[in-house]
């Protein structure tokens, strides 16, 4: 991104907050005397100009004021801090809320959602826990028909997984022995996360015909190397996010029930571990039906398993309290699991 000065960044971040706050779009007189600011009405239009030259801001119809884009959210996430300032009140409710859920996974679970949603006025997706530290230990690949092929995957907990695969096309006994050789030897010894983030990288260099279904192992390697429990999806909190003005408009009610309704697509949105919390922004995601909407994401532990939950709504989202609000029900998550 382009360097902005000290002034614009003020400016940027006023404009930023009072859309999160109020929904409208804002001018340069009202950001003067709402925010005591020190500067001119001329010199901030000059600065709005300059941000909006710069794609941070735009005006959403003729005569209005101006509005932050996805670019201005993602500037506002970067730059804010993330100290953990969430209010004593609620952190005393989110771990009432946990431990009310005793010690069934499930339940907690589901009071996680409950919860979430019920303090951020977001949609709230909590998974179930997956094996994520399990180390490969050998794979095998057995071939049921000219295109149907059984993978079994072995892990060194003694875990083990099955999976029937249709090839792309008619595949030889040959040839799927010398793809199980390639995958133990570039695999083994990765633990089943790494195998996941990095096996593309791993095979890439293996693009003829015959390795083929090599490259079909690789693109399905988030279901194959997913080890888990039944897999729940726990969701919450869809009559909260209406009441929000942006669903007045009936493209973005559309694109709610979409996510919804779009379990498969939770799932591979949640289904990946999270250094702290992670933030999505509009246009970021590449589910084409989030754009308008954020997602904010963390991981918890049970054990050396790990779940991944957040919270998924329109990008005018209150960061602020958002990003300390998932990262402290992380913790609480993690320490009520272990």
């Amino acid at each position: 991104m382009e360097a902005l000065t000290n002034r614009q960044k003020t400016v940027l971040k006023r404009i930023v907050r009072h859309y999160v706050e109020s929904a409208a779009p804002v001018g340069s007189n009202h950001l003067v005397h709402r925010y005591k600011m020190n500067w001119s009405s001329a010199t901030i239009r000059s600065e709005m100009a300059s941000l909006e030259a710069l794609g941070y801001i735009k005006q959403p119809h003729t005569s209005a004021g101006r509005i932050p884009t996805d670019k201005a959210y993602r500037f506002y996430v970067d730059h804010m801090s993330r100290v953990n300032n969430t209010e004593c009140e609620t952190r005393e409710k989110i771990n009432e809320f946990i431990e009310s859920a005793g010690g069934d996974i499930g339940t907690i679970l589901a009071e996680t959602s409950r919860i979430l949603s019920t303090i951020s006025k977001e949609l709230s997706v909590v998974l179930t826990p997956w094996m994520s530290w399990g180390i490969f230990d050998r794979l095998e690949l057995i071939g049921l028909s000219q295109r149907k092929v059984l993978i079994v995957i072995h892990v060194q907990s003694r875990s083990v997984k099955t999976v029937i695969i249709e090839s792309v096309s008619e595949i030889k006994t040959e040839h799927l022995e010398k793809i199980a050789g390639i995958l133990n030897e570039r695999l083994s010894g990765l633990t089943l996360e790494e195998i996941r983030n990095t096996i593309k990288d791993r095979v890439r260099h293996f693009r003829n015909e015959d390795m083929s279904f090599l490259q079909q192992v690789a693109d399905s390697a988030d279901e194959l190397f997913h080890f888990a429990e039944p897999v729940t999806v726990h969701t919450s909190g869809a009559r909260n996010i209406l009441k929000q003005p942006e669903f007045s408009d009936i493209e973005m009610l559309e694109r709610l029930f979409a996510i919804i309704d779009d379990r498969e697509s939770l799932l591979k949105l949640f289904d990946r571990k999270t250094s702290g919390v992670e933030v999505i922004i509009g246009r970021e995601n590449s589910i084409e039906y989030l754009n308008g909407f954020t997602v904010v994401k963390a991981s918890y532990n049970r054990g050396k398993d790990i779940g991944t939950f957040g919270l998924i709504g329109p990008t005018r989202m209150p960061y602020h309290r958002i990003l300390p609000l998932v990262d402290y029900v992380a913790q609480s998550v993690s320490h009520c699991l272990s």
